[in-house]
């Protein structure tokens, strides 16, 4: 049985795709988000041919806006350390969560 993704969830597969850094594939992408690589080169094509608009932008800014930690830049992952310095365990936690 095949799994039903929602547009929300394959327009940002889509832009994820197109903004990867240099040396990852498509196929890593694919991988890390549990599709296969012909469903997202599928969806690539849609999204080329304005097929994949039908999300409110409200909803699509909304999703993502929410990174998973593995998916934080360098950058990010340095100013969350920073940030959880000066918090205790239970501020952290929450935090975090």
């Amino acid at each position: 049985m095949s799994k039903k993704f929602s547009e929300p969830f394959k327009i940002q597969a889509v832009q994820k795709t197109l903004s990867r850094s240099e040396g990852v594939s498509v196929k890593d992408i694919a991988d890390s988000l549990g599709v296969g690589y012909s469903s997202l080169k599928k969806w690539i094509r849609q999204a080329q041919n304005n097929q994949l608009e039908s999300v409110e932008f409200k909803e699509l800014n909304t999703m993502s806006k929410e990174k998973r930690p593995q998916d934080w830049s360098l950058q990010e992952r340095l100013d969350m350390i920073v940030s959880c310095a000066a918090l205790d365990d239970t501020s952290t936690s929450e935090l975090c969560r």
